[in-house]
Parts: structure tokens; sequence; C-alpha cells
């Protein structure tokens, strides 16, 4: 039996094991030094050197930037790069479930390998944890080397819940792919019909796609231990500047103790725009700062509007616990709508017209805190004027939220909701 004290520091430990488990975003809000009184402005070059001085995205020119929407416009794509790749293949996508994309998938990586392609694919342990063991050891067969990414060992328990929640495709280093697409079959499709995800996600070709690789290749050295360099994953000699045409850089998310990347981006671009925020995020679960960022924005006349899922969420706690903090936002006047034909799934971010992201992190903390994310922060003026105009389009197909819509429909209602924002650190 364990002594008086033996049961305190056994509390304490399982105090600072919950306490680290369910630690949230550190920012609580901007404060600008300087000797104009006005703070960045995100349509100014001098917002690319915050940017990178901030959150380590080195904005680069020179690329070409294709948006591209749903499984329709998505896929296609990805099947006619991976099928031209010469050199090697990065595949490291978080979700991968059994089915026709899955299939297509190891079918095309399968004879990239066996024409002599190197194929390395990493796998979360948890977002690929329907996959069955065949399709490894097929891709294996093939000559594909497969890593697990994060798999729960009793000395590694700490982190099981930071996922690599990546999405990023590379082919020889010069061509890219990131969004919230996984390779599963609710992501065929274009969004708009019943049980077909709404995503939005990115083919990227240049310099920037280095970044994207370098990404892969900081989770491929933690799960296997080896860290990839070579021409054939960095193919480019010369980074051009952001003043060159299509300008971009990857933003490369980890769990951290202190502020992370994505919190840092979080609070500089909000805290930068002058007219307008339009956020697509598919769990949109702000902390309590990072709700005051956005009020404030509304305060100094910049539209700032949400497009989340309703109650047709994947994951019903992500609406429960919405329900308990969307009043007090709409009461600010941020426009929040939820998506109405299906899951909602897209991650992207557009401000003042001038700069977009599309990416993997969502506005909650566990994005924000918890886990591996990227994203392609996008400096090019017709790329973020699509991404808006996209965005005005996907409303047409929404309802905004008023009080009414998150009011309890019955006691049991209550409780779920009461109990889902105790449990936004983990969300």
């Amino acid at each position: 039996m364990l002594s008086l004290l033996g049961y305190v520091l056994l509390a304490i430990l399982l105090g600072m094991l919950l306490a680290y488990l369910t630690r949230t975003t550190a920012i609580k809000r901007t404060r600008s030094f300087g000797w104009q009184p006005d703070i960045l402005d995100a349509r100014e070059d001098k917002f690319n050197m915050h940017l990178s001085l901030l959150t380590s995205t080195h904005v680069v020119g020179g690329n070409e930037i294709e948006v591209l929407f749903n499984g329709d416009e998505t896929f296609p794509s990805i099947w006619k790069a991976l099928e031209s790749a010469k050199h090697v293949i990065c595949v490291h996508v978080f979700e991968v479930n059994p089915g026709q994309v899955a299939d297509k998938l190891l079918r095309i990586l399968s004879e990239r390998s066996q024409a002599g392609v190197k194929v390395l694919v990493l796998l979360d342990a948890i977002g690929a944890g329907q996959m069955p063991k065949s399709y490894r050891q097929r891709l294996t067969a093939a000559g594909a080397k497969v890593a697990i990414y994060r798999p729960f060992r009793l000395k590694e328990a700490y982190k099981f819940q930071q996922r690599m929640h990546m999405r990023a495709l590379v082919i020889d280093g010069r061509i890219g792919f990131t969004g919230g697409f996984g390779i599963a079959d609710r992501w065929l499709g274009n969004g708009r019909d019943q049980g077909q995800w709404r995503d939005t996600n990115v083919r990227i070709a240049g310099p920037v796609v280095m970044q994207l690789q370098a990404a892969f290749s900081t989770n491929w050295s933690e799960a296997t231990g080896d860290l990839l360099i070579g021409d054939a994953i960095t193919p480019f000699a010369v980074m051009p500047p952001a003043s060159e045409p299509k300008a971009a850089g990857i933003m490369a998310c980890s769990p951290s103790l202190g502020s992370t990347n994505a919190e840092r981006f979080f609070f500089l671009s909000v805290t930068s725009a002058r007219e307008r925020i339009y956020i697509a995020s598919a769990y949109f679960v702000p902390t309590r700062d990072m709700r005051w960022l956005l009020m404030n924005a509304v305060d100094r006349g910049v539209d700032v509007r949400i497009l989340t899922p309703g109650h047709n969420n994947n994951q019903p706690l992500v609406w429960h616990a919405g329900r308990a903090i969307y009043g007090r936002l709409i009461d600010a006047g941020v426009r929040i709508y939820a998506y109405q034909p299906g899951m909602m799934h897209a991650k992207t971010f557009v401000a003042d017209t001038c700069w977009a992201t599309v990416g993997t992190f969502n506005i909650d903390n566990r994005s924000m805190k918890l886990n591996d994310e990227v994203a392609l922060i996008i400096r090019d003026e017709s790329t973020a004027q699509y991404l808006e105009q996209r965005f005005i389009d996907d409303l047409a197909y929404a309802k905004e939220l008023d009080h009414q819509d998150l009011l309890p429909q019955s006691r049991l209602d209550w409780i779920k909701i009461r109990g889902a924002r105790l449990l936004t650190p983990i969300l």
C-alpha cells in the first residue's frame, strides 16, 4: 500500500500529466511597439518579414499554384502527378481508409516502385488505423518503404495524442499537394451532395515544394531515424524572392510547450487584417483569447465570416462545444455559417484579398497546440481573390447561425453542450 506521501506524489504526477495533455494556446494578445501607432497591415510587404520571423515561413516566388476543390478536381490531378514521378514519391497523409481511392493509390505507388521510383509512405498510427495490414504488406512487397508515425509505446505514451495531421504528397521535390483531403472514398465527388465531403486542396510546383518536402522529412526522421537529403528531393538551387509572381511558403506546425507557429500565425494574421477575414474551418472551437481576437477585429471594422459544419459535423462533440461559445461571437458581429449539404472539411483563410492559406490546421486547440500541421501561405492576389469568391459561393449552401440554432433541444442536449465545452482543450 502507498503511504500518504506516495498518494500525494501520485496525485501531483497525474495532475502534471493532465495539465500537459490539456495545455492550451499561450498567446493572449498582440502588442505593437514602434513609432507609428497603427498595427501591421496585411497588405504591406512588411507583413512578409513578420511572418518569416514569427512562424519560420519563408515566402518565395516563381511557383505554380492551382487550387483544387473536392475530389472531382483533386484526385485526377494527384494521380497524374504520381504517374509522372521519376525519382522519389513521398506520401504523408493523415487519413487512409479502405476503398477505391486507397486501391488506386496502392496501384499507382506499386507501379512506380516497380519502375525504380523510390516510394516513401508515412502513415499515422491513428489516422490510418482502419487500413488493414495487407495494404502495407502489398506496398512493401512492391518495393515501397512504409513507416508508422507514433504508434503507441509505453515510453512515448506522453505524446500519443499529438498526431501527424498533415496531408502532403511530394513528387521528385518539384510537385506537391496539400489541403484537407484524405485517402478515403468520402472525399470523392463535388462536395455538394449528401455524403460527399467539401474540401479545398492545392497543387504546387516550383521551389516552394522543397519546403513541403522538408515537412515530410522532419516527420519521416522521427518515425524511421533517417534524415532525408539529396538533389532528388531538393532539386532547386535558387529560391526566388517573394516579389516574383505566385509567391508562397509552407508553414509547418509542431506541438510545443510554449507558443506554436500556428497560433503565432493566427494572432499575426487576424491583427493585420483591415477589411475582410474569411475562414473555413472544419472544427471551429477557438480558445477564449482567439475569440477575443476575432471580436476585436470586428470592432475595428473588419468583416469576419466563418464557414464550418453544423450538426452534420463528423465529430459531434465539436458541434456541441461550438454551440457553447458561438453566441458571444455572434453578438459581437462575427458571422458564422453552417454548411448544409454535408461535412465541410476545408481549412482555408483569406485576408483582405491579398493573401490566403490552404492547409490542414483548424481553428481549435488541437490544431494550434497538439498536432503536426502544415499550410501553404499564398501571397498572390489572384489566388486570394479566387479563394475568396469560392468562399462566397459556399455561403449559398450554408445557413447563417443565430442564437436559436444554438439552443439545447432537451436536457440531454444541454448536458452534451456543457460537457463538450469542458473538453475543448483536446478537441
